[in-house]
């Protein structure tokens, strides 16, 4: 019950505080302008995230009974939403940014004295401890995941869908597990406290101006999630084994690295912004913003389930870690290429549907 309590607050502090930040968005310059990249029309409000930040913290704070590391991770969120407001309005550098991480990072693992524990049994020989190394590897995934979603943000309600997949995903897995209230709270909280946000994104009905998520946002989702992952997968009393998150978060994740991969292998700085993301991948191939969204939820969707799929019938680590890595490994030579595919699909799927449309006349 402390749960479903906890989620409901989210959500309506959420609204509230959306409705309540947008008339400071101009003022505060936590607005988003076109450019280059960029190519919406005209100032939009960068408060979405900061809206599902301010619903999750008082949702929390009210809802549920702190435990030290939840209290930790709550404090280093905060710091991390208002560094990327600051981002969101005057620009900070790459280098500051992810200097910024680390040392969040390191603060939220040390100071709650939670961090990954092993890796599970990726290849079949037992299960990899990590020892004194775990907590260097769980502040990586803490950067990893942060900047993760924090890349995928390029489409009207991407970041957003993503995220409650994953989300959605670990409240299901935390909730047929013992002594993970507070993480099936948190999960559960913040898909609730993201939907005002992404009916406004996607301007659904009362909303009719559209917001963005804004750097705020995605990196306080990408650390929340990891942060859920890491309670959620110790060697004792584990809600999922290590392989199970790759999956949920499969998505956004496998695009990150494959276009910082890219980026090296042109001598270029993995931190330089592009337009070489999957979504970007499918608009050039002439899908719509709400046809790529779909697509792609779709494909994470199917991702999260195998994830889940393998977690509840216990298909061995190792064979869900060599179906990611294959994975990871067809998108990365797929993606200097895949768009011409998309692009054929894209004429083809035209000529259809030309072609019945012609026939019912």
């Amino acid at each position: 019950m402390e749960a479903a309590g906890t989620s409901l607050l989210s959500g309506v502090f959420a609204l509230i505080s959306l409705r309540m930040l947008m008339p400071f968005a101009v003022k505060f310059r936590l607005v988003d302008k076109p450019d280059q990249r960029k190519l919406h029309k005209g100032a939009v409000p960068l408060v979405g995230g900061l809206s599902a930040f301010v619903g999750v913290f008082l949702g929390f704070l009210l809802g549920m009974p702190l435990t030290s590391g939840y209290l930790i991770f709550l404090l280093c969120a905060s710091v991390l939403v208002v560094l990327g407001a600051v981002d969101d309005a005057r620009d900070i550098s790459a280098k500051f940014r992810l200097f910024a991480q680390v040392v969040l990072g390191a603060v939220l693992v040390y100071g709650s004295g939670d961090s990954l524990e092993s890796f599970g049994n990726l290849v079949g020989l037992g299960v990899i401890e990590l020892g004194v190394f775990g907590p260097l590897v769980s502040i990586a995934a803490v950067i990893g995941a942060t900047n993760a979603f924090n890349m995928i943000d390029g489409i009207d309600g991407l970041a957003g869908s993503l995220s409650l997949i994953a989300l959605l995903s670990l409240a299901l897995l935390f909730s047929v597990s013992e002594g993970h209230e507070a993480g099936l709270a948190l999960s559960l909280g913040l898909s609730c406290a993201l939907i005002p946000y992404l009916m406004a994104n996607l301007r659904i009905p009362p909303f009719k101006r559209r917001i963005f998520m804004g750097d705020a946002g995605s990196m306080f989702i990408g650390f929340a999630i990891v942060w859920l992952m890491i309670q959620g997968a110790p060697l004792e009393g584990a809600a999922f084994r290590p392989v199970t998150a790759l999956w949920l978060i499969a998505l956004p994740l496998i695009d990150m690295v494959a276009i910082m991969v890219r980026r090296a292998r042109k001598g270029q700085s993995v931190m330089n912004p592009d337009r070489e993301h999957l979504h970007h991948i499918f608009m050039r191939a002439g899908f719509s913003d709400r046809q790529a969204l779909v697509l792609i939820s779709f494909v994470a969707m199917l991702f999260a389930g195998f994830g889940l799929l393998g977690e509840f019938f216990q298909i061995p680590e190792w064979v869900m870690f060599a179906a990611f890595a294959m994975v990871f490994a067809l998108y990365d030579y797929a993606l200097g290429r895949v768009w011409r595919l998309l692009a054929l699909f894209r004429r083809g799927w035209s000529t259809k549907i030309t072609s019945r449309l012609k026939v019912q006349r």
